[in-house]
């Protein structure tokens, strides 16, 4: 598109990526050094292309308030390196100031800035920090980032590489970035837990490695991008590890994270549920089947009244996981029987399910896809976007 048709193009505001914002404990392994005097590098993949990009930070769980003394954006030059494009290199402000402050309890949004990125581009968002929060206990971030984040001492936002920086797989203050993109662009919000968080993807003990995006929501915006009719469409993956629909672990039960999660980013048009397998584990009450159905109707019914399309995806089986129990496998089947049938009022069923089960024995998954745990599909997560119909987004 030349910039005449751009001019004539109405525009709007489309989120290409996204994390879900975690309440985040700092520890050496999840943060390597404290923040002050220190620039911190953090890689996410865009999944979608514009010129002009805007993006929200988040305190939301921060007990004082975050001062970023400088903030930049470039493109990354090799996904598992620090090192940039100096010609890319972009000073990132909010209201007009390159000291951006975020108040603790807070999100906000940074200046938009004109910066040029192509789908499945790699950004660097470096961060100098000149001073630490009073309180580091709970900070706001995102453990799985699935991607190396790189610190270094003192103010290096603009250098061209990084040497000998401490090293973590984790994303810090980052909530989502929107891209200024054409009209009918959308956005689809993948929420659920460990499995649409990319668990194992860069799990050393099955010989994986961070930097991959080999995540189903990764391959999933691969196939998209490769599909002239839903070059449109942008992905946001709102998926926490060991999340529960109902329980508040590692940080907000599902069922209350789900509204910000869903109407936070910009331009959603879809979301697809793939959630609950975690209050699930070790189930011995099959009456849980009446607390979650409830929660899952609210979903529904909350996608609706803000025109948001919600496609259900059923609970994968993991027959040969540890807690697995007969109780279990009852709940876990009535929810998708209700999922599927025109009660749930979804909009659509993504059958992941049906694409991962052992046929021979369909409350497992395929020992190829899942052969450590018999839950997290790791070797299927390909398998899985492969799984989705383009044309729900066409």
């Amino acid at each position: 598109m030349n910039k005449n048709q751009q001019a004539d193009t109405p525009m709007s505001w489309v989120t290409t990526w996204g994390t879900a914002e975690e309440n985040f404990i700092a520890t050496p392994e999840g943060m390597p050094e404290p923040l002050a005097d220190t620039t911190v590098r953090q890689i996410i993949q865009v999944t979608s292309s514009g010129d002009e990009m805007k993006l929200r930070l988040s305190n939301r769980y921060g007990k004082s308030d975050v001062v970023i003394r400088s903030m930049h954006v470039a493109k990354q030059i090799k996904a598992d390196q620090s090192a940039i494009d100096l010609s890319t290199d972009t000073v990132v402000k909010a209201l007009g100031s390159e000291k951006i402050l975020i108040p603790a309890g807070e999100v906000i949004e940074t200046d938009p800035l004109g910066f040029s990125v192509k789908a499945l581009d790699n950004i660097a968002i470096t961060m100098y920090f000149d001073a630490a929060p009073a309180a580091t206990e709970e900070m706001t971030g995102h453990r799985g980032a699935r991607a190396t984040t790189y610190q270094v001492s003192g103010n290096q936002v603009s250098a061209e590489t990084f040497s000998s920086p401490a090293t973590t797989t984790s994303w810090y203050f980052l909530a989502d970035v929107s891209l200024m993109s054409p009209a009918g662009s959308k956005a689809v919000i993948c929420f659920g837990d460990s499995i649409t968080d990319g668990f194992g993807t860069d799990w050393v003990v099955p010989g994986k490695r961070p930097d991959t995006y080999s995540r189903w929501v990764d391959f999933f915006a691969k196939r998209l991008q490769a599909n002239e009719s839903t070059k449109h469409i942008s992905v946001v993956n709102k998926g926490i590890g060991a999340n529960s629909i109902l329980g508040s672990w590692p940080t907000d039960a599902g069922r209350d994270r789900f509204k910000r999660d869903l109407l936070g980013p910009d331009g959603a048009a879809y979301c697809i549920l793939l959630f609950g397998v975690n209050d699930l584990l070790s189930l011995s009450d099959t009456g849980k089947y009446d607390r979650l159905i409830p929660e899952y109707q609210k979903m529904v019914a909350l996608c609706h009244e803000n025109g948001i399309k919600i496609y259900g995806a059923p609970i994968l089986p993991f027959g040969k996981n540890q807690d697995h129990t007969e109780a279990a496998e009852e709940v876990r089947t009535k929810i998708n029987d209700w999922m599927r049938s025109p009660d749930s009022h979804m909009d659509g069923i993504i059958d992941f399910e049906g694409a991962l089960a052992d046929p021979a024995d369909p409350k497992c998954i395929l020992h190829k896809y899942a052969p450590l745990d018999g839950l997290h599909p790791y070797d299927g997560y390909e398998t899985m976007a492969e799984a989705i119909d383009l044309t729900m987004f066409a």
